[in-house]
């Protein structure tokens, strides 16, 4: 599976965070401090707050990266937006929120899922 995400995310990273289904997430290795880029589809929100889900659970090294450094920084629409990130439990009511693109990741390779709030930076 990670040599499929190693082939399919360096085209995604070229659109997402433009077109309006997807975001390009940084956030900063908690090893090596580096930039990481990843393209994600993108959740409910509004000019404050932004989540997106997390179908591999803390098994994604993004999701350990933001429990090192919640500090991200995120790509929607074509801008850039400093937030605070938290890891949160998945739960049914906020997923229903979800685009049918990002709602069908949970269910056919969600791994102990998890839901991610960005708050956005004044």
């Amino acid at each position: 599976m990670k040599i499929w995400w190693a082939v399919a995310n360096p085209p995604a990273r070229l659109v997402a965070g433009i077109v309006p289904w997807w975001v390009l997430l940084e956030t900063r290795g908690r090893r090596s401090g580096k930039r990481r880029l990843t393209p994600l589809a993108a959740g409910p929100g509004d000019d404050r707050s932004m989540w997106l889900v997390a179908v591999h659970g803390r098994k994604a090294d993004w999701v350990r990266n933001i429990e090192h450094d919640n500090r991200v920084r995120i790509r929607h629409r074509g801008r850039w937006h400093d937030a605070t990130a938290t890891v949160e439990s998945f739960d049914l009511s906020t997923i229903a929120r979800f685009n049918a693109y990002a709602r069908s990741g949970p269910r056919f390779v969600g791994i102990d899922p998890l839901l991610i709030r960005l708050r956005f930076e004044a």
